[in-house]
């Protein structure tokens, strides 16, 4: 059942929904209604009855009552006398009324002494005692109109003689005592007749009324999902690859506002599917008639095509300038690198000479250490000529990153009393060349000693999973901003007042000859991250990989 009402449409869910809340005011309604009325006929009833028996006590001789508290038998005249007055009640009044005499003397806690009744049934029930089990509400009014000396009316009780209200009012004696109770019994069958009655106008009336709030209900909720149907036929539509579907914008409610939204949606859908259409043209791809069917598909399918050529476009496009920087380089290099060797050699003859004084020795030392400086750059710009060599070797990234990192120590503690933290828990080996992997590494930690100015800590961490080993490599220097780091690696960009921005680039083509790359983040302030990824190579020993 459960499985049932959740699969039901959206509609069928409220309508099943708002006809329950219906039916349930409907019934709390009627509830009420039926409390309301029988209450109401029950309060004019009690009121008949003690309003009766108010009217009709006058007539009752209190002397007679007190005699008849003492009488032996029926028969005795006062006993007549009041039997005679209550007949005449019950002759006058309707047949449903019946009046009684009550001792003020209580025998127990469930009967009462009637001293004289105008009922021939009851009198021949209670016989010669005339005592008469009460139920609990006849007592309970009975008690209270003893204590509190007022009339009062019962609720509505059964006994053996019927269904009855009863009214009591107190006779008194002259010294404000209760002499004996009069009584009025009211036929309550009449208020379950009514209540009968009651019952069915009500169960009729909200058959009818429930009838007519389904059906507008129905009505209402059909006119009122109608545009979102619309919508969802629209979206399916949509989905088909269909994007000239328009809804109707019937007003400017929050359903008007969906169409309208929706309608914009089918527009601009429309536009990029005629746009990467147009794109995909342009790359000579001409698009190929499908089925309506495949709209969606189709846009996806050419704008994952159009991604790929632009990829392939970029890489063309770093590779013709890496080419033309490479020539331009290897040009360059080498018409400067002869002249400066020579320039290099004298001064290295005039350092030897000794009438030199020591302003000109240093003088010539800062030039050749500046030839020195030169020469590296330009051996930096060689490397972008000089043609991939394919030597492949398996490389021990842990024995390559270690002998670095002892390399390097002295020198970070040295510049700017920096500690390298190294975590290499096993063994990982990668294919390539070993001298182009240490240049590479060399100069990203380099780097990040050199961005740590303030000194820190530099991490060194080294990972592996099923394809890659992971070196990290993670600075707490100046960081870079999200359009320096769009920019590294690119030629001649560097950070450093005397770099050249070669070593990063050169690092990117080794790291991408090895089929590898390189990912950095970075934020100003904080700090930077490399994680240079390589293919690793699985080794035969299961024991080679651990570390000793």
């Amino acid at each position: 059942m459960r499985t049932y009402l959740r699969n039901l449409s959206v509609f069928n869910k409220t309508v099943l929904f708002s006809t329950f809340i219906v039916i349930l005011v409907g019934l709390g309604t009627a509830y009420i209604s039926y409390q309301t009325q029988r209450n109401a006929i029950q309060d004019v009833l009690s009121n008949q009855a003690v309003g009766t028996a108010n009217l009709w006590k006058n007539t009752l001789s209190i002397e007679d009552i007190k005699m008849a508290e003492q009488a032996l038998s029926q028969s005795d005249p006062y006993i007549k006398r009041l039997k005679k007055s209550i007949q005449m009640i019950n002759t006058d009044q309707s047949s449903y009324l019946m009046a009684s005499i009550l001792s003020a003397e209580q025998t127990s806690r469930e009967s009462v002494r009637v001293l004289v009744t105008g009922n021939e049934r009851v009198e021949k029930e209670l016989g010669k005692t005339g005592i008469y089990e009460a139920p609990p509400e006849y007592m309970g009014a009975y008690n209270r109109v003893i204590t509190l000396k007022k009339p009062v009316y019962s609720k509505v009780y059964t006994d053996q003689f019927g269904t009855w209200i009863t009214g009591y009012v107190p006779i008194m004696e002259e010294s404000n005592k209760v002499a004996a109770v009069f009584t009025i019994d009211i036929d309550a069958s009449l208020l379950a007749t009514y209540q009968r009655k009651l019952i069915a106008s009500l169960v009729v009336g909200c058959i009818l009324l429930f009838t007519i709030i389904i059906f507008f209900q129905d009505w209402g909720l059909r006119k009122l999902m109608a545009p979102l149907k619309e919508l969802l036929n629209g979206i399916q539509q949509v989905s088909k690859g269909n994007f000239q579907v328009r809804m109707r914008q019937i007003d400017k409610s929050e359903i008007g506002d969906i169409s309208w939204q929706f309608n914009e949606m089918t527009k601009k859908l429309q536009i990029l599917f005629d746009q990467v259409a147009a794109t995909t043209e342009h790359f000579g791809e001409k698009v190929k008639p499908k089925e309506p069917l495949k709209g969606i598909e189709k846009a996806i399918d050419e704008m994952e095509m159009i991604i790929e050529r632009t990829k392939l476009q970029k890489e063309l496009q770093r590779a013709e300038k890496m080419n033309a920087i490479g020539q331009l380089a290897a040009s360059v290099a080498h018409e400067i690198r002869n002249p400066m060797t020579v320039v290099k050699g004298f001064l290295q003859i005039f350092q030897q000479k000794e009438n030199l004084s020591e302003d000109e020795k240093g003088y010539v030392q800062l030039m050749i250490s500046e030839i020195s400086r030169a020469e590296l750059i330009i051996n930096d710009y060689l490397s972008l000529a000089r043609p991939d060599m394919e030597h492949n070797e398996k490389i021990d990234c842990t024995s390559c990153l270690t002998n670095l990192v002892e390399l390097l120590s002295s020198y970070a503690l040295l510049t700017n009393n920096i500690k390298i933290d190294l975590d290499v828990r096993q063994k990982a080996y990668v294919k390539g060349s070993k001298n182009e992997l240490n240049q590479v590494l060399l100069n990203v930690l380099k780097n990040g000693i050199e961005a740590m100015k303030d000194g820190g800590t530099l991490k060194v961490h080294l990972s592996t999973d099923l394809e890659f080993v992971h070196i990290t490599i993670a600075d707490t220097g100046i960081g870079m901003s999200h359009e320096e780091l769009q920019r590294l690696g690119t030629p001649f960009y560097s950070l450093k007042e005397k770099g050249t921005g070669i070593g990063m680039m050169v690092s990117y083509q080794i790291i991408e000859k090895m089929k590898g790359k390189i990912a950095v983040t970075s934020q100003k302030d904080k700090g930077t991250t490399f994680v240079i990824s390589l293919p690793r190579q699985h080794t035969n020993s299961p024991n080679e990989d651990a570390i000793a």
